[in-house]
């Protein structure tokens, strides 16, 4: 058994991991783009446990580039992260190659779940403080439809057998037509089409900078990639508030669907805004996605990762909706600790989430 950087050519096994576990297997056409990621160099995409040719472990390694002020730093998340039971307790070795990256300010782990959780604490990984480490908010659209999916749910973890006649749930057909410019929006709130390199975005993203804190980038070239997912079934949804000055905060939410007996989500990967923008800005977000959410169908709108600074700026709606965290899901290792990265705010962009989901209409 080796641990080694993911090749290509490991597509095949890693996919069947991703299989037997029932998470959605990236297309070729994906890895592809995976591999093209800009903030990538020339780090490995990630590790594999390699077993004598055969592929029992993966640990996805996703770089991205950060600003403060005029420092450019890296750091990466870790997501896609399997450990077949024929190499169990293996886990120490696949994560040891992406904790030792020397170029890095930190790595993180923003999407573990409930079994992953308890585990990465004891790899040199802490938690994120609250409420990074604990919430996941949503909002609950269609909670008849949501009953509904707990039900069977229960009754097919009762009596698996139920699974193959169940099938795929709570599916609108047919696919819901969506034209954001066409939308009545909440006052200051526009569908935002333009991504180019002289557009309302570019100045917001340069704003970003300018306001110092530590941020992930944003630029209207990166944001065109991350678009341009081949595995996506439908267009995310962006959104801008805008004040006299032009766009002052955004959000972009993608369409989900966790597992065939779930509801459509909504799921806010982005959600930030200007050091100037009013206090108005997050929630009038919220109410617009919403308003998009329904629009397509979705039973509920989340925001899988809240930071405090993302929690002060949503106000009085965030007692609109429900926690569905409360495990521990948000982790990082600093590679130094003393430089002072204690006020990272993350966002749900800086994680796994918008490649990682899987989506509603195959």
């Amino acid at each position: 058994m080796a641990v080694r950087p993911f090749e290509l050519a490991d597509i095949e096994g890693v996919n069947a991991l991703h299989t037997q576990i029932n998470w959605p297997a990236p297309s070729a056409e994906q890895w592809q783009w995976l591999a093209s990621n800009p903030a990538r160099g020339t780090s490995p995409m990630g590790w594999v446990i390699d077993n004598h040719g055969r592929i029992d472990g993966f640990l996805g390694n996703f770089r991205q580039t950060y600003y403060r002020d005029s420092a450019v730093l890296s750091a990466a998340t870790g997501h896609s992260i399997i450990v077949s039971p024929r190499v169990k307790g293996a886990l120490r070795e696949l994560i040891q190659p992406f904790l030792s990256q020397k170029d890095l300010f930190a790595v993180s782990i923003l999407n573990a779940n409930e079994i992953g959780s308890p585990i990465y604490r004891h790899y040199g990984l802490k938690p994120f403080s609250a409420p990074v480490h604990d919430i996941k908010l949503a909002w609950l659209l269609a909670p008849h439809r949501i009953v509904v999916a707990k039900i069977l749910r229960s009754l097919a973890a009762r009596l698996p057998s139920l699974y193959p006649m169940l099938g795929e749930r709570f599916l609108p057909r047919p696919v819901p037509a969506f034209d954001a410019r066409s939308v009545a929006w909440p006052a200051g709130v526009h569908a935002i089409a333009d991504m180019s390199d002289n557009s309302a975005f570019a100045r917001f993203w340069q704003q970003l900078i300018v306001d110092g804190e530590l941020v992930a980038e944003r630029c209207p070239a990166l944001l065109r990639w991350r678009l341009a997912m081949p595995d996506l079934t439908s267009r995310p949804v962006l959104l801008g508030y805008y004040d006299e000055q032009g766009l002052c905060a955004y959000a972009m939410g993608q369409l989900s669907k966790v597992g065939p007996i779930e509801v459509v989500t909504l799921e806010i990967i982005d959600l930030i805004a200007l050091k100037r923008a009013p206090a108005t800005a997050i929630p009038t977000l919220i109410r617009a996605l919403k308003l998009a959410a329904r629009k397509l169908q979705a039973a509920k709108l989340r925001l899988p990762l809240v930071s405090a600074r993302t929690q002060a700026a949503l106000g009085s709606t965030i007692g609109l909706a429900h926690n569905e965290g409360g495990w521990g899901h948000a982790f990082a290792h600093f590679s130094a600790p003393e430089a002072g990265f204690a006020d990272w705010q993350p966002t749900p962009f800086e994680g796994s989430y918008s490649f990682t989901l899987r989506q509603p209409y195959q």
